[in-house]
């Protein structure tokens, strides 16, 4: 690579420098990234005067007080861009500016099997984006989470088994259909990483991401990193396979016909009834309730007592009534008693259903202000 060649790759290290400081601390003063960064203040000075002529980044206004020289400030500009984020399990749409601010959200169908999202998956997402209240060309980039395993790099599913897919170009296939950069993410990595960013586990570098709902599964952070095992396989806990909505919904309304007879209740809506009827009834739901939270509490308390995380984070359905959950963490402390000097934090998700969309689309958004590096 010639003078010229090198000149150029070093400014564009260092402008995504710049707007990765802009991104994580902003509003910044210039005099401050220099001090971060180490470039010198004409270099810093030139190469945001570049990204305030893009609209990327713009001027908030003025810190300092008294006789000292006042600064002006810089941050990203909300409405420079935006992510969508995808949740193929939960069946979720997400689209964020460049702060990482929701603007619009929705539950989309949810698409079983390769044909059904080939066929259908784009009509869905254009129906989405038509609605909100940007033009095509402010679509930066599109996260997608997925139920199973995906190849990063490749931008491949490898294996989904709830949506039956396997080695399905995902990422290249929204690549060429939308002309901007794809990323496909675990769905409990996704929405782990939601938590961690902007909701109940923010600053933590330990925890575990427990999600019972259409699909069961944990994410594992350890020291910042997510853990996904010698095979990629960490994280899959089979054992509640039976307490995924649609499983147990089923064998409810199969084994007490007499209390679930409406034809018309959705999945979801047998389980809220199930954990009412079961929290303050006697008989055969409260003997079920009672059965199904010994063995919940006795996983998720020898996974606590194993991983010894700052923080168990659940999600689902089974944090959907708050006597269940309640109830559910009580047990659960119960297992992890005497073992460690304090119990372990157990919270329900902030992010709810919103949780991997978000994460899969804020996890797009931090690609966009990534550090470039030297190949």
């Amino acid at each position: 690579m010639g003078k010229i060649g090198n000149q150029q790759m070093l400014r564009e290290i260092n402008k995504s420098l710049l707007l990765h400081l802009i991104y994580q601390h902003g509003p910044v003063s210039r005099i401050e990234l220099s001090r971060q960064t180490k470039l010198s203040p004409s270099t810093v000075s030139i190469l945001v005067e570049e990204a305030l002529r893009e609209g990327i980044i713009y001027e908030t206004g003025t810190s300092g007080s008294g006789v000292g020289r006042r600064v002006t400030l810089l941050n990203i500009k909300a409405d420079s861009g935006y992510v969508l984020g995808l949740d193929l399990a939960g069946a979720q749409c997400v689209l964020l500016n460049m702060r990482g601010e929701i603007k619009a959200s929705r539950t989309i169908p949810r698409l079983i099997g390769e044909t059904a999202i080939w066929q259908e998956l784009v009509g869905i997402v254009d129906d989405f984006l038509d609605s909100c209240p940007i033009s095509r060309d402010q679509l930066r980039r599109i996260g997608v989470s997925v139920p199973g395993r995906v190849d990063e790099t490749s931008q491949k599913v490898l294996r989904a088994i709830p949506l039956q897919l396997e080695e399905m170009n995902l990422g290249g296939f929204l690549e060429m259909t939308y002309q901007v950069p794809v990323s496909l993410f675990n769905d409990l990595d996704a929405a782990g990483f939601a938590e961690r960013f902007n909701g109940v586990a923010q600053g933590l570098s330990t925890l575990v991401y427990i999600l019972i709902d259409y699909g069961v599964g944990a994410g594992i952070v350890i020291n910042d990193k997510i853990y996904r095992g010698s095979s990629g396989g960490a994280g899959r806990i089979r054992v509640f396979s039976p307490y995924c909505t649609e499983r147990l919904a089923l064998r409810l309304r199969q084994e007490y016909p007499e209390v679930f007879s409406d034809q018309g209740l959705t999945s979801k809506e047998v389980l809220h009834k199930f954990m009412e009827d079961g929290m303050r009834t006697e008989g055969p739901l409260h003997k079920e309730l009672g059965a199904l939270v010994d063995h919940l509490s006795a996983y998720c308390g020898a996974i606590l007592q194993f991983i010894n995380p700052e923080q168990l984070i659940l999600n689902g359905w089974i944090t959907e009534n708050q006597a269940f959950f309640d109830r559910l963490t009580a047990k659960i402390r119960e297992h992890e008693a005497n073992v460690f000097e304090r119990p372990t934090p157990i919270k329900p998700a902030s992010w709810k259903e919103l949780g991997a969309a978000v994460g899969a689309a804020t996890l797009g958004l931090h690609h966009i202000f990534k550090m470039k590096m030297v190949d």
